[in-house]
């Protein structure tokens, strides 16, 4: 499948923006004491805001961000969200609350306890009616949710939102589930010929299923490994680095392996419209 990557977001420690993953990419690694800034969407009206946690703050950023670069109308576009876990805070509190003799869950909580809770809160936050998806597969979750994505995006040709978030645990979560660091990014993905609106990238994406996992996953640099951290979303972080590579002009071409059942591999380029 060949598509269009029209626009990026990312959202980590240490970054904010994909123009943030761009300027730690020429320093070589994140400044000293880079900390996680927890997200607040204004988008969100007042009244669910107050309802929303990490989780969803996380997707719904991520979401409005790709969408500005991608120059995409937010109330059409189609979209995919995917997480390895879901939101753990909240499985880790009702977890609890249920192993009490007081069983009384926080309405609100139970609320957004549901896999596809950040979507919904994107639409409303976009005013957007369009088909949402979720895809969770752990580890596999990104490679699966870029299946998804790409393959929505040609057979309705219309640019496709996917959104990819998990959150850090804490124990005994962690010990089944380990993840160290809250990461999430997300892409906008096109037909192959979409002609950008506004600051897209317009660069190429071609995704090669294999029949066997023979080549390990490609990792994300030394300087941007510790933002990883065990996230299962963060195996984008590759994708991301090698994007701006190539929009930067450091690579005419790349291909990396990501972790998808059967083995995802992916190739990237300058759009032919671009170039």
């Amino acid at each position: 499948m060949n598509v269009n990557v029209a626009g990026l977001a990312v959202w980590g420690r240490g970054l904010t923006s994909y123009d943030d993953l761009l300027r730690v990419m020429q320093t070589g690694g994140l400044p000293d004491g880079a900390e996680f800034i927890a997200p607040k969407p204004e988008a969100i009206p007042s009244r669910e805001r107050r309802r929303a946690g990490l989780m969803i703050n996380l997707a719904v950023t991520l979401a409005h961000q790709a969408c500005e670069h991608a120059g995409v109308d937010k109330s059409l576009v189609p979209s995919v969200f995917a997480s390895g876990m879901g939101d753990t805070d909240i499985t880790d509190y009702m977890c609890r609350k249920l192993a009490q003799p007081d069983k009384m869950l926080s309405p609100t909580k139970f609320h957004n306890s549901v896999h596809n809770a950040p979507s919904g809160y994107w639409t409303i936050s976009a005013n957007n009616r369009a088909p949402s998806t979720f895809v969770g597969g752990y580890d596999y979750s990104v490679g699966a949710g870029l299946i998804e994505a790409a393959s929505q995006a040609l057979a309705a040709n219309q640019p496709v939102l996917l959104v990819a978030y998990d959150i850090v645990n804490r124990p005994p979560f962690s010990e089944i589930c380990p993840a160290g660091e809250s990461f999430g990014a997300a892409v906008v993905l096109a037909p192959i010929d979409w002609p950008a609106a506004g600051a897209g990238l317009n660069l190429r994406m071609d995704l090669v299923l294999e029949s066997v996992a023979a080549a390990s996953d490609t990792q994300p640099s030394p300087g941007l490994k510790q933002v990883a951290a065990g996230n299962p979303s963060a195996v984008s972080l590759a994708l991301l680095e090698q994007l701006a590579a190539v929009q930067e002009g450091q690579d005419d071409r790349a291909a990396l392996k990501l972790r998808a059942a059967p083995q995802l591999e992916l190739h990237l380029g300058i759009c032919p419209a671009a170039g």
